[in-house]
């Protein structure tokens, strides 16, 4: 009935991935992509299906632009910290996951990064 309203094709998206079909739902989070490019939330969701089928570059492609429109969402920020921790650029991963960190008010998401910041750390000092 509309066929340019992002968010319709977004939230199949969504439901594809639920259902466990993640070459559907990219393929209609990239629609919802080329009619609302402004949108970060379907860069990140995006971002979090390609991390989960270990596409890291592309998954940190898509977590970048999230961060070009919303430059301080923690979660965004830690998932493009994961992805360097993948490409093995371990500063930069502690940079994105400190800023994530700083971020986060859950205390246990809190701990839990500083616990993977830290252990990145003792290995830049190895």
């Amino acid at each position: 009935m509309s066929p340019k309203f992002a968010a319709a094709f977004y939230q199949l998206g969504v439901c594809y991935e639920r259902q466990n079909q993640p070459a559907k739902a990219l393929a209609e989070f990239q629609k919802a992509i080329e009619l609302e490019p402004g949108n970060p939330d379907v860069f990140y969701n995006s971002g979090l299906l390609l991390f989960g089928l270990t596409r890291i570059d592309e998954a940190l492609a898509h977590f970048e632009k999230a961060l070009a429109l919303r430059p301080d969402d923690a979660a965004y920020l830690e998932m493009a910290g994961r992805c360097y921790i993948n490409k093995a650029y371990v500063p930069t991963a502690v940079e994105y996951l400190e800023k994530a960190k700083a971020g986060t008010t859950d205390p246990e998401r809190v701990r839990f990064l500083e616990e993977l910041i830290a252990t990145l750390k003792a290995q830049i000092k190895k």
